[in-house]
């Protein structure tokens, strides 16, 4: 394996750990309370995302990226379904 397939195998990889972890994290909270809080779920996210830079810089965009647009895409699909 190249070293370009690697990168680009590790860019798929975090991106869809940052859809998965959201897209969990969401299921959970509609489990346990029957709604979701839109804003809760994007300000978690955007805290994750904050602390990750904070904490490691820039190297996990994709993860960072992915977390924060699947969160808001959650949101509204979630906001949607209870209208």
């Amino acid at each position: 394996m190249t070293e370009y397939n690697r990168g680009e195998l590790y860019s798929i990889i975090q991106v869809l750990a940052g859809i998965t972890l959201i897209t969990g994290y969401a299921l959970a909270i509609n489990n346990y309370n029957g709604n979701v809080p839109a804003f809760s779920l994007i300000g978690s996210a955007l805290g994750l995302a904050i602390i990750l830079v904070c904490w490691i810089g820039r190297r996990h965009l994709g993860f960072i990226i992915s977390s924060v647009a699947m969160s808001v895409v959650l949101s509204a699909f979630f906001i949607v379904g209870a209208i």
